[in-house]
């Protein structure tokens, strides 16, 4: 049966329900591929206000694999987190100069970033990360969402050399505005680069959804809804081309077996986990199915 929404990548207005979805303060939120273009999004999406509760103090200082980042709370994980490797792929593409992270939590990629001599810029949504990171390292954190209200204000046009999402653009209800934003900032050959998880793209995930389908069950997610779009190498290529950029690398990986979060039955959680071992070689080897990407894109 169709579903009526407007597509945020190609207008249209039709899609079909997924047997994937999220249980959310008593309401039934279900994953929606467009008829069109193939893009995922979560309908109906949360509120703006829903939105900032789930990013308050305890999404950072919270261990739950169950509702939260997992065994381990996103500040502790965080506090001694080497990015010498992460900055050194960045330099592959952008030596120096401007660079902002949407999405930047408490600034700890960005104060190495700073180190290595980037003018660093962030901006979070969250109260809590942005005074933690403001005090802890006096880095400039802009508290707020990446909106409209921004652009050509506190982020200049045609200022930043590089722009960084880590795992951030699929919990935007807009993405492809978001993007279209990112563009507007961007000096003429500079640099996006977004990190997205893609686990819908796995062989467990496809295999899932056919027993699911055939079933009439519905992949229930027990975490808030954080990501509100899920993108697949395809839909994440359109998202760039749509906003304007002028190239892009899609780069696909896979996380090992043993890092994987188990949130589902015995059943299911096996089913999982054996799966992800053939995937994991696959995609290292071959650069496809991987439950991660990064999508690189210029100006």
């Amino acid at each position: 049966m169709d579903f009526d929404y407007t597509c945020v990548l190609c207008n249209g207005k039709q899609g079909k329900k997924i047997p994937f979805g999220y249980a959310f303060k008593g309401r039934e939120l279900w994953g929606i591929k467009c008829n069109s273009c193939g893009l995922i999004t979560i309908q109906p999406q949360p509120s703006a206000d829903e939105i900032t509760e789930m990013y308050a103090e305890q999404y950072f200082t919270v261990a739950d694999k169950n509702t939260h980042h997992g065994e381990q709370d996103y500040i502790s994980a965080t506090a001694h987190a080497d990015h010498s490797e992460t900055i050194r792929f960045f330099r592959n593409y952008v030596k120096d100069g401007n660079f902002l992270e949407i999405g930047c939590a408490t600034g700890s990629l960005l104060v190495q970033l700073r180190d290595s001599g980037f003018k660093v810029t962030g901006v979070e949504i969250s109260e809590f990360a942005a005074k933690t990171g403001r005090e802890k390292y006096g880095l400039e954190i802009i508290n707020s969402s990446f909106t409209n209200e921004l652009i050509g204000k506190e982020l200049p046009l045609n200022h930043f050399d590089a722009i960084y999402l880590g795992d951030v653009l699929e919990h935007f209800t807009n993405p492809i505005e978001a993007l279209e934003n990112m563009n507007k900032i961007l000096k003429k050959g500079g640099y996006v680069f977004a990190e997205v998880p893609s686990t819908l793209n796995l062989i467990s995930s496809r295999l899932a959804f056919i027993y699911y389908r055939l079933s009439g069950k519905k992949m229930t997610m027990t975490l808030p809804p954080y990501h509100l779009t899920e993108f697949f190498p395809a839909s994440l290529r359109k998202a760039f081309k749509r906003t304007g950029f002028d190239k892009t690398i899609i780069k696909q990986q896979c996380k090992h077996p043993k890092t994987i979060p188990l949130r589902h039955s015995f059943i299911e959680n096996t089913a999982k986990l054996l799966m992800q071992y053939p995937n994991y070689f696959l995609t290292r080897y071959f650069g496809i199915l991987g439950d991660r990407m990064t999508g690189i894109a210029r100006k």
